[in-house]
């Protein structure tokens, strides 16, 4: 294998090649990681492992390394970086580590395009507005590089240690000092993804015809429900929200009083559709069992 340690100070990893920016570390090539690109071909190393180093670089930094790295690793090699977690009181207190670069179990997210993970279950990401795990489409631009999360190592506090899996995520994600080290497993996918045109804005799609067709269906969920007898504070949200609801002009709606434009009504509208719509599953799945177990 050939192993590329970054920043690897005066503890290489024995048989690899060290980067470093400092004479007086043990490194094979000295160079500055904020700005220089590494001398290496593409695609020419297996391995590349860094070790509380992304933490003390500045954000430029922090991209050409990871591009920097992306670009050296072959299709399927790996990336293993270990950093203090973001939360720390010697982390946030460390005026050589750079607190705009925040690490924790969501960061490298923003590398992926990949729906999910194997790294962690979904619980443990997930948030309202973004469930998926790849978040590397909402930057505005194309990255040009992808990294799958293989896996993710948290070093835990004595006292958490000991704690459930379900007791130490409730702990990291409450309190400070409940990790202190964090660990990334990365595989860099090559060709990188290209960004999809999804979406009814992308798409090319008038927001303001699917905002129509949101309404349409949303109007018939609420006569599902309430000819079935769902629950009624939800069905009433919905009805309360389309009754104070009317079009403006120039893509804008008034919705009770307040001016909201089309692409942000497509978010609002999605959600009171998905949860009159769970429960409309629901029904159905009852209805097929009832129907199934009948003589």
């Amino acid at each position: 294998m050939r192993i590329l340690d970054i920043g690897c100070g005066r503890k290489k990893i024995k048989g690899a090649i060290g980067l470093d920016f400092s004479s007086m570390s043990d490194a094979d090539i000295i160079i500055d990681l904020n700005a220089e690109r590494f001398p290496f071909e593409d695609n020419s190393f297996d391995f590349l492992y860094s070790s509380h180093t992304l933490e003390h670089l500045t954000m430029d930094g922090f991209w050409n390394v990871m591009r920097e790295a992306y670009r050296i690793l072959k299709n399927g090699g790996q990336f293993m970086i270990v950093v203090p977690y973001y939360h720390t009181s010697a982390n946030l207190a460390n005026p050589f580590h750079n607190n705009q670069l925040c690490f924790n179990e969501h960061t490298f997210r923003f590398l992926s395009s990949d729906y999910t993970t194997d790294s962690m279950p979904a619980s443990h990401y997930a948030t309202p507005s973004c469930p998926q795990w790849g978040l590397r489409y909402s930057a505005n631009f194309e990255l040009d590089l992808e990294f799958r999360t293989l896996a993710v190592t948290y070093y835990y506090y004595p006292e958490i240690k000991k704690l459930s899996e379900d007791e130490q995520f409730k702990a990291r994600n409450t309190i400070p000092n409940a990790v202190d080290q964090i660990c990334y497993s990365l595989s860099a996918v090559k060709p990188c993804p290209r960004r999809p045109e999804a979406g009814p804005v992308a798409s090319g799609e008038d927001p303001s015809i699917y905002v129509v067709r949101q309404i349409a269906y949303l109007n018939e969920q609420i006569a599902c429900a309430t000819a079935n007898h769902f629950d009624e504070q939800v069905t009433e949200k919905a009805r309360s929200l389309l009754k104070g609801l009317s079009p403006h002009e120039d893509n804008m709606y008034v919705m009770s009083g307040v001016f909201i434009p089309v692409n942000q009504l497509v978010y609002v509208l999605d959600e009171l559709i998905q949860s009159l719509q769970s429960q409309i599953d629901c029904f159905v799945a009852e209805e097929h069992k009832s129907a199934e177990d009948s003589p």
